[in-house]
């Protein structure tokens, strides 16, 4: 066994002599620094110190300068206190949200930077990023020694009986007090404190991508509603303008009952379908006051909070930009989409997991280092009282901690660790697959779509254009009731059919968008 200790006492100095003199020379060179600098400012502090006599005997002792300047550097530092590791550095800070801006045309930009402020799924995204972060600063504080105090003050009463020889007998009452302060730093343990770091940063990366993942979801949702509500004001506009057309559909009838030139089932079809052209407005202006509401808690605001839309016109696909082709978006995807980023992030996170469990099986080596100062009385023997003493105890040293067994548990911990990998791996092309069928399927929808635009505009055209023939006709007395209101009601149909493509195109273009993963906020202005 002496053996054995040997060689890994020379194996473990052979490897880590050269980054224990440097880490130990260079932070005890940062330490002799302060220490000077805070004993010249403040030497009261010092003198009055409790770790006076323990820690300073001399102006040579570097480990008493490193054991009483730690607690100084964090006072210099309290600065950054905060966040001393960087880790919120790591991911980008949450964007301000912008003020409403007053009672103006509600732009697709305004509604979307309003709903990522106030949607809870983003709050709960951002959370989550700040959690990887903290556990990111936490992996990075595995570098860092650790340094423990322990202050004691304490009043004894100590009494001892010895019936046979009463002389020895002994009652005394002491205060003393017992003032350690240790130090363990980690100075090499085979990559284990690098896996986890790897490991929190790709998690960190997971939670990033997972917050544009929720993003992306609040603004297709958002985006989706918008584009509803303003399809559901063109539908009213639409039933308005149907409408008004039926009434004066209605009116000329009864002009031509009343001239004698028409019977009265002219006049009692056209009240007919004027009362059907005001059912279908009343229908439809409820459609757009549950659109605007549906938008409105998109927003964070009152459902009933009144919004004004810009007019469908505005969203008219005939200025829309090429569609690009489908293998450029596939293969876009593949690299963009937040979902596979996560998934890669996961990959990742899991290997490193795997890494560090398997290094968590070898030794470690670390920096140790202790100063203690007591003042409990001693006794010089059985029947003596006790006197006063002062005690000083302090050392540096190597340790090394080898896990010689441990039951199997890591054999098994990294056959866990491995599987976890395989099973991130098959999730991520199982996402792969995932995305690539929805670019495909909702490109096909979007190219559906914009065909019908192209079709329901010629169509909305040539109906217009049919009615305006039918009611001069009618109004003429070249024409009959049955005429104008089979043209007025293939205008109402090609008028819905209008608002309906309309719908559908911005609907698949916007989930396409998201399908490839480049559905931002900037993108929406």
């Amino acid at each position: 066994m002496t053996t054995v200790k040997t060689w890994l006492a020379l194996l473990t100095a052979a490897i880590f002599k050269v980054k224990v003199i440097y880490h130990i020379n260079s932070y005890i060179a940062y330490v002799i620094h302060n220490s000077l600098t805070f004993s010249n400012k403040f030497p009261h502090l010092i003198k009055n110190s409790i770790f006076h006599h323990a820690m300073f005997p001399n102006r040579q002792s570097l480990l008493s300068a490193l054991l009483f300047i730690l607690p100084i550097a964090a006072c210099q530092a309290a600065s950054w206190l905060d966040d001393p590791l960087r880790s919120e550095a790591s991911a980008p800070a949450w964007f301000a949200c912008p003020a409403l801006p007053p009672a103006a045309s509600l732009s697709l930009y305004t509604a979307a930077s309003q709903a990522l402020c106030h949607h809870p799924q983003t709050r709960e995204a951002w959370a989550q990023v700040q959690a990887q972060q903290a556990q990111l600063g936490g992996a990075r504080a595995a570098y860092l020694p650790t340094l423990n105090a322990t202050l004691q003050s304490a009043r004894e009463h100590a009494r001892t009986q010895t019936p046979s020889m009463p002389y020895l007998d002994t009652d005394s009452h002491s205060r003393y007090r017992s003032d350690t302060l240790s130090l363990n730093w980690r100075l090499y343990d085979f990559g284990a404190r690098e896996a986890g770091r790897d490991n929190a940063r790709a998690l960190l990366d997971a939670a990033q991508a997972g917050e544009d993942v929720a993003m992306q979801k609040v603004l297709a949702a958002t985006a989706q509603d918008y584009y509803a509500a303003v399809a559901a004001q063109a539908g009213w506009q639409a039933a308005r303008e149907t409408q008004a057309a039926a009434e004066q559909s209605a009116s000329a009838a009864a002009r031509r009952v009343q001239a004698g030139v028409a019977a009265i089932s002219d006049q009692l079809q056209a009240q007919t379908a004027a009362a059907q052209a005001r059912y279908a407005l009343a229908k439809a202006a409820g459609a757009l006051r549950n659109a605007e509401g549906a938008l409105a808690l998109d927003m964070g605001l009152p459902p009933d909070s009144p919004l004004t839309l810009p007019p469908a016109s505005a969203l008219d696909p005939s200025a829309a930009e090429t569609m690009r082709p489908a293998a450029e978006l596939l293969a876009a995807a593949q690299r963009e989409h937040p979902s596979l980023q996560a998934a890669r992030a996961q990959v990742a996170a899991s290997r490193a997991k795997e890494t560090q469990v398997r290094a968590q099986g070898w030794p470690v080596l670390s920096l140790v280092a202790r100063a203690s100062h007591n003042t409990q009385p001693e006794s010089l023997g059985t029947g003596l009282p006790q006197v006063g003493a002062r005690s000083q105890d302090r050392y540096v040293g190597i340790q090394v901690d080898i896990p010689l067994f441990e039951g199997f548990g890591r054999h098994y911990q990294a056959r866990q660790a491995a599987a976890e990998t395989a099973e991130r791996q098959s999730q991520l092309e199982d996402a792969q697959m995932q995305v690539a069928h929805e670019v495909w399927t909702r490109y096909q929808a979007l190219e559906t779509a914009s065909a019908n635009t192209r079709i329901t505009r010629e169509l909305l055209d040539s109906a217009q254009a049919a009615f305006a023939a039918g009611k001069a006709r009618y109004e003429k007395g070249a024409g009959n009731i049955l005429e104008l209101l089979n043209v007025q009601t293939e205008l109402a149909k090609a008028r819905e059919q209008r608002v309906e493509a309309l719908t559908d195109w911005l609907s698949a273009r916007l989930q396409l968008a998201a399908s490839v993963g480049r559905l931002g906020l900037e993108s929406m202005r």
